[in-house]
């Protein structure tokens, strides 16, 4: 599921593997561009604090994953 709440930083290392450059290394400027183009988009940051809210409801009592980790619980019980 593509949640749309994440920044691709560097893809380019499979096109250094295929050529046999084993430089998995990402540089701290490429790191820093990523944080911030994540940190200066308004849509991806409206859709983060949607996610957390989702979150916490699910693990309320009722909620999706309370309910699911419930009926593992009573599962591993039997």
């Amino acid at each position: 599921v593509e949640l749309g709440i994440a920044a691709e930083i560097r893809m380019d290392y499979r096109s250094d593997m295929r050529r046999g450059i084993n430089n998995m290394t990402v540089a701290a400027e490429e790191i820093e561009e990523g944080i911030r183009r994540l940190m200066n988009d308004h849509e991806m940051r409206n859709k983060v604090k949607e996610m957390k809210e989702k979150s916490r409801l699910a693990v309320l009592e009722g909620g999706s994953s309370y309910a699911s980790i419930g009926r593992f619980i009573h599962h591993l019980s039997i």
